[in-house]
């Protein structure tokens, strides 16, 4: 179960950075509250994630997955800690962390079911909870951060952070190979 907290930490982190640090910052840099309340519309990338969710299924390695997407978004973080203004690049570089973060859920997601056996999930669904809200609440430390170090060095530990999740998310449990992968069924 360790690896499942671990895991939701990582998932629920990038969640917190878009809900509770994005706003604070650009109200910081004076951005209009209704386009604030529009950045909520890039969240939709958690609700459709079921579209791109068989690819990544598919394709499996979703340790790797979770290592490119981490970094991924990472980089997206140091981007922003460049940027000075609101405007279309920085609307463009949150939909992407958003994809980003969704994709993390859907290889996380199908890491833990296959990793877990199934008279696990009830326990791993209470700390996968748990953890994630622990992943949304660490974000807000970033917050705190951008009072000492300002936002392009609060922007930059969250890069760091997510970059040693994706790192560790390679010293999980390998994964089943393709040949001993079970059936999926209804029942």
């Amino acid at each position: 179960m360790f690896w499942v907290g671990i895991l939701y930490f990582a998932q629920g982190f990038p969640f917190g950075l878009f809900y509770d640090v994005f706003p604070v910052h650009f109200r910081q840099l004076g951005v209009d509250l209704r386009e604030i309340g529009l950045l909520s519309l890039l969240g939709l990338a958690w609700t459709i994630k079921f579209l791109w969710a068989p690819a990544i299924d598919h394709y499996r390695h979703h340790r790797r997955w979770m290592l490119a997407v981490d970094l991924a978004m990472g980089a997206v973080l140091l981007y922003l800690s460049m940027q000075a203004g609101f405007g279309p690049p920085v609307w463009i570089a949150i939909g992407v962390f958003t994809l980003l973060s969704a994709t993390n859920d859907i290889a996380i997601d199908g890491y833990t079911i296959e990793f877990l056996d199934k008279k696990e999930l009830g326990l791993a669904n209470g700390i996968r909870i748990g953890m994630g809200r622990v992943g949304i609440l660490a974000a807000g430390v970033i917050l705190i951060l951008s009072d000492y170090l300002g936002w392009p060095g609060a922007y930059t530990a969250a890069a760091g952070i997510l970059a040693v999740l994706g790192i560790v998310c390679l010293y999980a449990p390998k994964e089943l190979s393709f040949g001993v992968r079970k059936p999926m069924t209804l029942g």
